[in-house]
C-alpha cells in the first residue's frame, strides 16, 4: 500500500466523488465551505511536525496487501492499541469487578419504552444512560450510542426546551429513537468526562473543562480518558447483551463528535461490535495544516507512533465501519477526511472486504445524517 507524506498527503490519489459528496454539493464546493482564515505555522514548525510524525515512525501502521497479511497484522496490532489506551491495566485491576446497574421506572412512548438508568462501571464511577426497548419479544439487535460533548438525553429525545427539541430533530440527534423504531434495543450512555462529570474541574484550573480535568488525572495514573470510555462501552455491551430478547450477534455502536471517537476506538478493540458509525469525528489525528482539532480529552498519547486513524479503523475489518462528515464542519478539513477515507479503503481492501467501509458527506455541519447512516447500517446488518 502506498503511504503518504504525513502532512501534505503527497502520493495519495483522492477517492472519487461517488459515495462521498452530499446531494447537491461537489467535493470541491464542500471543501471551499470549510475554509476559514486561520494563522499558519512557520515553515520551520511544519518541517518539525513532518519529522516527528513521519510515517517511518509508525510501528504498527497496516501495510498488509492481502487478507492473510491483514489478519496477522490485526493479531499483533490490537493488543498494542489496547495497551496504549490503558485497557490492559484496567482489565487486570477490575478482573473481579461486577458493574452495578440501577434502573428507574420505564416510560411508555410511541411503540417503545424509555428508562433512565445508571451503571457503576468501576467502583465509585456512576455512568448515566437511557435504555430504549421496542415493543415485542425480539430477538432484537443491540445498539450502544455514546454521547459526545453535550447533555445526556438528546439521543433518547429527552428535550429541555422547545428550542432544544427543534435542534435535536433538525440535526437528526435523536439517533436512539431512530434505532429503537427500527427494532433495536438501545443504550445511550453518557461518555465519561463529558455527559457525566468524572473528575470535575472544581478550581477552574483546566479552563473549566471537566473532560480535560479527567484526562489529566488519567495520564497521571497511567490511564487514558479514551481508554476509560472504551472500558465503559464494553461494560454496557456486557450488560446489554444479557438483556432478555437481545440478539448479541448483531451489535451497532454509533456516536457523534466525541461519541464518534469512542466508537472508533471501541469498535477497533471490541470484536463483538458488528457495525461502527463515527459521525463528524474521523480524520487524520493531525490536520494537514499542522493543527489538532479534536478536544484533547479524545487523544491517546503516542497514537502516531502506532499509526493513524486509518490504522485504528483497519482493526475493525472484516467487520463494518462508516465515517460520516459534515461539509460545513469547521473541525476537520474535507480534503484531510477524504484522504483518510482513501487510506482506510486500502486497508479494508487488503482485508478482502472493501465494501465494508464507506465515508459519506452531509451538506451541513457537526451533526448526524440519518439518511446517510441507516442505509449503510441496514445493509451491514442484513449481511451479518
Amino acid at each position: 500500500m502506498k503511504r503518504r507524506n504525513f502532512l501534505t498527503g503527497a502520493g495519495i490519489s483522492l477517492v472519487g466523488a461517488a459515495g462521498l459528496a452530499p446531494v447537491g454539493i461537489s467535493l470541491a464546493a464542500a471543501s471551499e465551505s470549510t475554509k476559514a482564515k486561520q494563522l499558519k505555522h512557520t515553515p520551520e514548525v511544519m518541517r518539525y511536525l513532518e519529522r516527528i510524525y513521519a510515517d517511518d515512525k509508525k510501528t504498527h501502521a497496516c501495510r498488509a496487501t492481502d487478507p492473510e497479511g491483514h489478519a496477522a497484522w490485526r493479531e499483533k496490532a490490537r493488543p498494542v492499541l489496547k495497551q496504549m489506551l490503558g485497557l490492559d491495566r484496567m482489565e487486570q485491576e477490575f478482573a473481579g469487578w461486577t458493574p452495578q446497574v440501577r434502573l428507574g421506572q420505564p416510560r411508555t412512548l410511541d411503540g417503545y419504552t424509555r428508562t433512565k438508568g445508571e451503571m457503576t462501571t468501576e467502583p465509585d464511577v456512576p455512568v448515566p444512560f437511557y435504555l430504549l426497548r421496542p415493543s415485542g419479544k425480539g430477538p432484537f439487535p443491540l445498539a450502544v450510542m455514546p454521547h459526545g460533548h453535550g447533555p445526556l438525553g438528546q439521543y433518547a429525545a429527552v428535550y429541555t426546551s422547545d428550542k432544544d427539541k427543534e435542534k435535536i430533530l433538525r440535526e437528526d440527534r435523536d439517533v436512539g429513537v431512530q434505532a429503537v423504531k427500527r427494532g433495536y434495543v438501545v443504550i445511550t450512555p453518557a461518555t465519561r468526562g463529558l455527559g457525566c462529570p468524572g473528575v470535575p474541574d472544581i478550581n477552574n484550573r483546566h479552563d473549566n473543562r471537566d473532560c480535560r480535568s479527567q484526562m489529566i488525572h488519567c495520564l497521571l495514573a497511567g490511564r487514558t480518558a479514551q481508554g476509560e470510555r472504551v472500558w465503559d462501552m464494553a461494560r454496557f455491551i456486557d450488560w446489554g447483551s444479557a438483556l432478555e430478547g437481545v440478539n448479541a450477534d448483531r451489535i451497532l455502536m454509533m456516536g457523534n463528535s466525541g461519541g464518534g471517537v469512542v466508537t472508533l476506538y471501541a469498535t477497533a478493540c471490541d470484536t463483538r461490535i458488528t457495525v461502527g458509525v463515527a459521525s463528524c469525528s474521523f480524520s487524520s489525528f493531525i490536520r494537514s495544516d499542522g493543527t489538532v482539532q479534536l478536544c484533547d480529552c479524545n487523544l491517546v498519547p503516542g497514537t502516531l507512533t502506532f499509526g493513524d486513524a486509518e490504522d485504528v479503523a483497519g482493526l475493525i475489518a472484516p467487520r463494518w465501519f462508516l465515517a460520516v462528515h459534515g461539509a460545513k464542519d469547521g473541525l476537520f478539513i474535507l480534503d484531510d477526511v477524504t484522504r483518510t477515507a482513501d487510506r482506510t479503503r486500502h486497508v479494508f481492501a487488503a482485508a478482502g472486504v472493501a465494501d465494508h467501509f464507506d465515508m459519506r458527506v452531509g451538506p451541513e455541519g457537526h451533526r448526524f445524517y440519518k439518511d446517510l447512516m441507516w442505509p449503510f447500517i441496514d445493509n451491514a446488518m442484513q449481511q451479518t
